[in-house]
Order: structure tokens, then sequence, then C-alpha cells
């Protein structure tokens, strides 16, 4: 064959290239003649290949591995795999993807694909060669000049070179297809291609014939099955064959393979009964998913059965389903139905799940289909129900590794209700099993028993325990479930650290095997470490992560990022949206009566509520404890009654669970009910060993209080600085006040909140509920402030507040809630009433709306002049900001304009604030900043990207690609093209 430069000059010079031609134009001949100074990456795409695992496993080959357990979320675990490979492989490999035409739009793999495209280094090459275009979007490479497309009037021979090849006339007869020149080449005939083909095969000997029609029957084959099929000469004719170029050529991604060319795959006669032989073979080998195909061409279903075991194990849940599919639904036995259920489990799809188990049913409950079901039940309909699936059992000693399974799956439901001693008892008569899997279960529920229990040493135990039993069973899904909860367990304990350790040993195998919920869970867990280390945006991000997964599947388990959610908004000061939170919370866990997450949505509540309404936080706290013993709920009743005897208590339960944040918690409280610097200083040294800087920007406070003076002024100022960089708004205003207050200077009499939610401060106090007469009242006061100082009409007014009332009676209740709402301001302080005009004066009534909206006028303006002044200015207008303009009217039109205007606002200061951090190498700062732009607008594609950025500068790879596939997702839901993963890490002006 002749060299072809003009061609290989294309493959490298873009990061994607695109060969598009029918079979026989040379595309893989090109590919492989072509001379590339590069390490190759190369694989022949086979219709077994449409399944993502096994695309997965053929391009980690070699490289590094990838699990077989998959998810449901696809997409994600397609993103993760492609980060995994594009780290693993060389930054200036060549990846080659031949026959990119088996692959069809909507394919799991086709999502790899795209995810590849997107992900590899700037630095690497990726050509797709095949039949059609490939599955994948390639609008952006285009517009970004990222993209050579070579297509078959490039790749047709020219004149020029068919001359070389099969001499003069040739060209217009074959229009250059580089097969029919060779074959022309070869035969000296130009007769139709099928006639060239029987014509070729018919020049070999029978022996090669023969071999020829048993390959056909094969996507792929070696000279060994060759054998196994009666065609002993088969290790020499393959590879002559190869070297000849005739009909059979080497699948380079696999080594010892060979295929037919497409040719020949479509003329060639094909002998389908050499499948019942190949089956045996392949099946010998460990090939089950071409087993499989052996065994659907002979109709062989009962052989297909006994071998989806096999390729569950081997090749994960995406394998079992294709296999299934293969096999018609009247011939499918409860084995069948089984196994397809468990597929549908391993991927989270628990509606297609309970369906199949459902079928299989027919032929009795067994016990592995009691214990699957009721895990199902477990994590979306809650733990009642999976346990009148446990009850529905009767055991009978036929399957002891089921039962156990089973029995742990009901201790786990009798904890999330919080009967921890019926939970032990079931877990210990679990353990009466000789699986691995089933013990290291078993043992995961004992070591939350003895959390629950306070045995931290028990806890400890089991985990370890559990832990090697997962791993010398090869559950993925079980490492990743004890390595979740221990991370929970370090957070309960203050180690937040270890934590996060777990966590990073967790989330890569939950984002590989794709298994979204326990990636949910992993997520919720490591929001609380980062929750406990003062790093509330990142927190609130990965609430956010895995609320929205368990929502999505339908699972109680949201109440439990609900919870934590509602804590990251009150420590902001967004008490509106922190009300929702842990409301919501409530609602779903009292639905499934799981006590934990009652009793954290209780405490939250009450905590919500300690200064506003303490009657109603009280109830909260009595609730909470009325279910449990809780150290939190303690400390609420002990700070609202100033019962140091609480505190005390809290602090034994504390010392007892090994719960070090709650012992400094009550440590702090009660240094400031017993005045004592000594219990303030062992509290601070305990978060401060803990690594928690809101529990000591908290110490500090109660210090600088205690202190008083120049020395009180100073540590508050330090706290209020420190609070604010960890956007803990509520945490930054009490040190403020503090720091106010020793200097001699109060507040302003009268103070109103509406960013985050509405209150109106005396004193700095929250007037309670009841001060107020009438809501029309507050709603009176809520329309003149979002008016700015701009008059309206009592007319306007009165039909703003009473709509549908008629003109005479809105008159009289105007006049009566203008009065009550001057009564609760006080005579003088703001409202204005200017013949049949009412206004608001803003100079005379402090609003936080007004001064949010200048100090961000002014920060903004002295960031375009580049003023050194700028940060400060910028940094308290974004502490201000406790969330958005009266948020609990969000239906109501008159506050919209205001509500964007601020909200707009506050998303352009912190944008300019991230880039600051960026431009001065503060990584984390810049990420957090970007982390708040994206919680209140998901779709800001330069704040995906920044996010993206500075998380790969500050070295946290793995969470820049995860950062990145969301970043995928909201593009892809808004139907923008999403910027390829290097792009995003290159800064742009």
């Amino acid at each position: 064959m002749i060299r072809r430069p003009r061609l290989e000059g294309l493959l490298c010079t873009t990061r994607l290239t695109t060969l598009v031609a029918p079979a026989g134009y040379g595309k893989t001949t090109l590919l492989t003649q072509a001379h590339i100074d590069r390490p190759v990456v190369w694989h022949t795409c086979q219709e077994g290949h449409r399944l993502l695992q096994p695309m997965a496993n053929a391009l980690a080959a070699n490289w590094t591995s990838v699990p077989a357990v998959s998810g449901e979320d696809e997409a994600g675990r397609a993103h993760a795999i492609a980060g995994l490979l594009a780290d693993a492989w060389p930054e200036d490999a060549l990846i080659v993807l031949d026959d990119i035409h088996v692959l069809r739009q909507g394919d799991p793999a086709a999502l790899l694909l795209e995810a590849l495209c997107l992900q590899l280094p700037a630095s690497a090459r990726l050509v797709l060669s095949g039949r059609t275009p490939a599955p994948v979007k390639l609008r952006r490479f285009k517009v970004d000049g990222e993209l050579t497309e070579i297509n078959a009037g490039q790749l047709a021979f020219t004149a020029e070179e068919t001359a070389v090849v099969a001499g003069h006339d040739v060209h217009d007869v074959t229009g250059g297809w580089p097969i029919a020149v060779r074959l022309v080449a070869e035969t000296g005939t130009v007769e139709e291609l099928a006639d060239l083909v029987d014509e070729v095969v018919g020049r070999e000997p029978e022996q090669t014939r023969r071999l020829l029609k048993s390959a056909a029957a094969f996507d792929r084959f070696t000279a060994d099955l060759l054998v196994e099929l009666g065609h002993a000469e088969a290790g020499t004719v393959l590879p002559d064959l190869a070297r000849r170029g005739l009909f059979v050529e080497h699948v380079r991604a696999e080594p010892g393979w060979f295929a037919l060319v497409p040719l020949a795959r479509e003329f060639l006669q094909r002998d389908e009964s050499v499948h019942a032989a190949a089956a045996r073979w392949f099946a010998e080998r460990g090939e089950y998913v071409r087993a499989v195909d052996s065994l659907a061409a002979l109709e062989d279903w009962s052989g297909i059965t006994a071998l989806l075991p096999d390729v569950l194990r081997t090749s994960g849940a995406d394998a079992v389903l294709n296999a299934t599919q293969k096999v018609p639904e009247d011939e499918r036995t409860a084995e069948v139905w089984q196994l397809e259920g468990v597929a549908h489990q391993l991927r989270g799809e628990w509606r297609q799940a309970a369906d199949r188990f459902t079928q299989a049913t027919s032929a009795g409950l067994t016990a592995e289909l009691a214990w699957r079901m009721a895990w199902i039940q477990h994590l979306r309909g809650g733990p009642q129900d999976a346990l009148k699936i446990c009850d529905d059992y009767v055991p009978d000693g036929s399957d002891p590794t089921a039962e156990s399974m089973l029995l742990s799956t009901a201790a786990s439901a009798h904890w999330a209700l919080g009967d921890i001693d019926e939970a032990a008892a079931k877990a210990t008569e679990a353990l009466e099993t000789t699986s691995a899997c089933a013990i290291a279960t078993a043992h995961t529920v004992l070591a939350m028993v003895a959390a629950a229990q306070g045995k931290r040493d028990e806890l400890t135990e089991h985990y370890d325990i559990a832990l090697d039993h997962a791993q010398k069973a090869g559950d993925v899904l079980g490492v990743i479930r004890i390595r979740s909860n221990r991370a929970s367990h370090h957070v309960e304990a203050g180690e937040h650290r270890a934590a996060l350790q777990e966590i990073e040993e967790m989330l890569p195998l939950a984002d590989v095997t794709g298994f979204a919920t326990y990636r949910a869970i992993g997520l919720h867990n490591r929001g609380e470490a980062l929750f406990g280390l003062g790093r509330l945006d990142e927190a609130a991000a990965d609430f956010h992560a895995a609320q929205q997964v368990f929502e999505q599947a339908g699972s109680w388990l949201a109440a439990a990022p609900l919870v934590y959610l509602g804590e990251v908004h009150r420590k902001r000061g967004d008490r509106a949206l922190a009300g929702f939170a842990l409301h919501e919370a409530l609602r779903l866990a009292s639905a499934k009566n799981t006590v934990p997450h009652m009793i954290l949505a209780h405490v939250g509540l009450a905590e919500l509520f300690s200064d506003d309404d303490p009657d109603l936080a009280r109830e909260h706290a009595r609730k909470a404890l009325d279910l449990g013993e809780s150290v939190a709920a303690l400390l609420v009743l002990g700070w609202l009654d100033h019962d140091k005897d609480l505190c005390q208590e809290a602090a034994e339960i504390a010392t007892r669970r090994g719960d070090r944040a709650g012992f400094a918690r009550a440590l702090r409280l009660r240094g400031v009910l017993e005045r004592d610097p000594v219990l303030l200083d062992q509290a601070l040294s305990l978060w401060r060993e803990i690594g928690n800087p809101l529990g000591e920007v908290r110490v500090r406070t109660a210090q600088a209080s205690l202190i008083g003076g120049a020395a009180g002024e100073q540590l508050a100022v330090e706290a209020r600085q420190q609070a604010a960089g960890l956007g803990a708004r509520v945490l930054a205003e009490a040190a403020a006040a503090v720091a106010e207050t020793c200097r001699k200077e109060s507040r302003p009499e009268l103070f109103i909140q509406t960013l985050g939610g509405f209150r109106v401060l005396r004193d700095g106090e929250p007037l309670p509920p009841a001060a107020w007469q009438s809501r029309k009242a507050r709603d009176l006061v809520k329309i003149l402030i979002a008016r700015r100082g701009r008059p309206i009409t009592r007319e306007a007014l009165g039909n703003l507040l009473w709509p549908d009332e008629e003109p005479e009676k809105v008159a009289n209740r105007l006049a009566v809630a203008l009065s009550t709402a001057r009564s609760v301001l006080r005579a003088g302080t703001g409202i204005v009433a200017e013949g049949d005009a009412i206004r608001m004066d803003p100079d005379v009534l402090p609003v936080d709306v007004v001064a949010f909206l200048a100090d961000a006028r002014a920060g903004l303006a002295a960031a375009q002049r580049n003023s050194s002044e700028a940060q400060s200015l910028l940094a308290a207008a974004e502490s201000a900001y406790h969330g958005d303009f009266l948020e609990e009217d969000p239906y109501e039109d008159w506050a919209a304009r205001l509500r964007e205007e601020a909200r707009l606002i506050y998303l352009q200061v912190v944008a300019v604030l991230a880039a600051r951090a960026e431009s001065g190498g503060e990584f984390a700062l810049a990420s957090r900043y970007c982390l708040r732009v994206l919680e209140r607008d998901p779709y800001d594609e330069p704040a995906h990207l920044m996010l993206v950025r500075v998380l790969a500068a500050g070295g946290s790879h793995g969470e820049a690609r995860r950062c990145y596939q969301t970043y995928v997702t909201r593009m892809r839901e808004i139907e923008v093209d999403p910027r390829p993963f290097t792009a995003s890490t290159r800064r742009r002006a």
C-alpha cells in the first residue's frame, strides 16, 4: 500500500479528529500506517461494547481497572470513568476508537465517549473512525476550532494514487474506493464486489474457506476458538490472512483476537452450527457475555439463564440486562426475573427492580427475594415498609447467606426507627453465617448500634471486621457503605479530617460504580465533615447534591441533608430557607417514623426559634428529648432557661458518647452562664483540636463579651472577620454586636432585616410575633420598604393589601394597619404621610437591604477603579446578604423588583470576590465564592468553569472532575454545549 501524507498530517492537528466513510475506504489502514510520534491507545468497537462496562474495560486494559458494579447514574459514572482513563493514559496519547459506528445515540458507551471528548488533556488527541458520525455532540469543538473532519471524499484514492496501486482507468470504475481498488489490483477484474469476494475466497484452499465461514459467525475470534471448532490450522492461517490483508485483521485493542473486514462480514456465508461449541469454549474461559451471544443464536434460553450469575459477577448490571433482553418473556424463569431485578437494583432503578422481583415471586418468596425487596423499601419506602417484607418471609434454612442479609436489613430498619435493642438482636443473629459478605453487613449494623449506645471502642472494632470481610468478598458496595458510615461516626466524634479521609476513599468507588444512592450518602457525610470544619459553602453544595438524588429517588433519606441545609442557612442568617428545610425534613422523617432524623429536625427548629420564639423553641427541644438522647436539645433548653444543670447533663452525655463537639458546646454555654473564663478557654482549645472554626468564633465572641473594653473589642472584631470569611453571617453579626457593645456604642434603636426573612430589631432584640397585632401591618411596612422611599397613594396601598374588598372597608382597615405599624415602629421612625401619599424614609429607619445595596455598589465601583478599599466593601456587602429580599413572600409582585435587583448585585459582588481570590492564589476561598453563586444560580457557566479551574489549581483534581460533571449536566438542561474539561481549567479573559 502507498503512503498518504496528505491525510496523515491531519490526524493530530486538533484535539478531536473524525474519520467517517463507508466500509472499505481505508480508515483503519490509514490509522495503522500513519507515522505518529505519540503513545497510542487503540480500541476497535464491537457490538458488545455498546454497554458502559465492556467499553470501559476495553479502554482501561493495561492502563487501569474499572469496578464492574454499576448504579443508576449512568451519565455520572461515564464522566467518572472518563476522568479515571484520562488520568491513567499519557498526557500526549493518541486515542483511536475504530468502528465507532457500532455505537448508537443513547447507548451507555456513547455517554463514555462523549465524556472522553470533554475530559482528555489538552495535549492528547482523540480519533473517532467509523462508517457513520459518532453519537456525540461536536458543535462546541467546531466553534472552538478543536475538530478536524475527514470524510469519504478525502479518504478515496485520487486518480494518481489509484494509478500507483491498480494502474490507469481503474479510478473511474471504483471511484477511488480503496478496498475496491485493492481487489481490482489483486484480481484484475471489476465485477460486482460480491463476485470479487467469492472469487478471492475461492482461490484459497478448502480449509481456509471453511475457516472463514466459521469465523463469519462471530464479531471477534481467536485462533484457539477456531481450533476448538475443528480448524486445526487456524494458528497459521489467521496470521497469514491478516498479513496479506485478505478479509482478516488483528484487533489491536485485544491482542490475540481477530475480526473480519466489513466487506467479508457482508458477503461471506456464515456457519451458524458452530455456536454450541463456541458457547462452551467462551464459558470455560470466562468470556460469559460472548457465550451468551452464541447461546442466543441457538435460542438456548436455559443455557443463558445458567450463565447470568457469572455475567453479573464479571461484567456488571448492564451486561446482565443486555443478556436477559435476549430471552423472550415467556421463556424467562423466576431466576431470570430475579437476576434482572438485581441488575436494576444495582443501577438504582428501584421501580423496575421491584417489578422484576414481583415477577420472580410467582415461584414463591425466597430468602434472597425477600432481602432484596426489603432493602429497596429500606432505601426508598422507609424502614416500616422494609420490616413488613422481612416479617412476611418464614426462614427455612435453605439459603443461610440470604437469610443473614434479611436479618441485617431488618436490623437496619429497627435502628432507623430508634429500636436499638431489637436492631442489636437481629444483627447478632445475622452473624450466624459463613458468608464474608453477609458477615460484613451484620457487623456494619452492629457498629451503627454501638454508635447509638455511645460505645466507641465496639464501633471501631465492628467496622474494622466489616471492612475486612467486605474487601475479601469483593463487595464494592459494602465497602462504600462501611466507609461512608465510618465517616459519619467520625463526624459525630468531631474527627472531621478523619471523616474526609474515609470519604476520599469511598467517593471514587461510588463515582466509578455509578451507584448514585450510596454516592449521595457519601456526599451527605462529606457535607457534615465540611460543616464541622466551618466550610459552609462546600458543605451546602454537598447537601444540595445529596438531597436532589434522594428526592429524585423518592427516598426518605432526603430528610438528612435537609436538616443540615437548614443548619447552613441558619448560620448564614437565611432564616426563611432554614425554616423551610427543617420543616420539610421533619415532615419526611415523621412520615416514615425515622427517629434519628426527627430528633435532628426538632433540634434544628429549636435552635432556629430560640431568639424569636422561645416557647416554640422549648417545645421542639422537648419533643427531641422525648424521642431520644440529644446533647443539642439539652443545650437549647439550658440556654433558654439559663439552667447550668442541663448543660452539665449534656456534657456528661457527650463525654460518654465520645461527642467532642457536643462537649465543647456544653463547655462554652457553661462558661457563658457562669461567666467562667477557664471554661471558655477549655472550649476554645477543644474546638481548635477538632478543627472547627465556627466553634472557635462563638467562643471568642463569648470571651470578648466577658472581657469587655478595648481588648474585648479587638477580639470581637477578629471573630467577626473570621465568621464573615466563612460565610457564617449570624455569627459575624453576633460578634459585631459584641464589638459595638465593647465600644459603648449601641445598635440603632430600631433596625429592619429583610434579607433572608423579615424581622424588626429593637435595641438589637427581635420583636416577637405577638408585637404585631395583624399580618397586614407587617405587609404594609414591607411594601413601603420595597418602594425605597417612593410615595404610594392610600388607595393603591389599600388595593395591594386588600385587593378584593370594598373601598370603604379598605380605607378603615388601612388606617388601623397604619396606626399599628407606627405603634410597633414607634412615632418618628420613618413612616411619613404627605397628603394622600405614604412613604417610608430610609434615612430615618435603617433597613438592611438599603445598606447592602449601598455597600455593594460602592464596592463594585471601587473594584472597577482597582481601589484598595474594594475588598473590605465587597466583603462587607457579601456578609450582609443573608438571603433574598423578603424570601417568605416569593409571589408578591411588589417585592419582585427589589428582590431581583439585590440578588443580581449580590451575584456580581460574589463573582468579583471569586475572581480576586483566584488572582491572589486563594483557591479554596475562590471555590467557596463560586459555590455561593451556583447556589443562587445553578446555570451560571462562568461560575461553574471558575470552580473547576480553582479546584484543579488547588490540587483537588477529583473534585474538579466531579464539579465539571455537574457543569455538563446543567448546560445540557438548558441546551448549551459545555466546554471541554481542559478549556474549563484555562483562565479566560
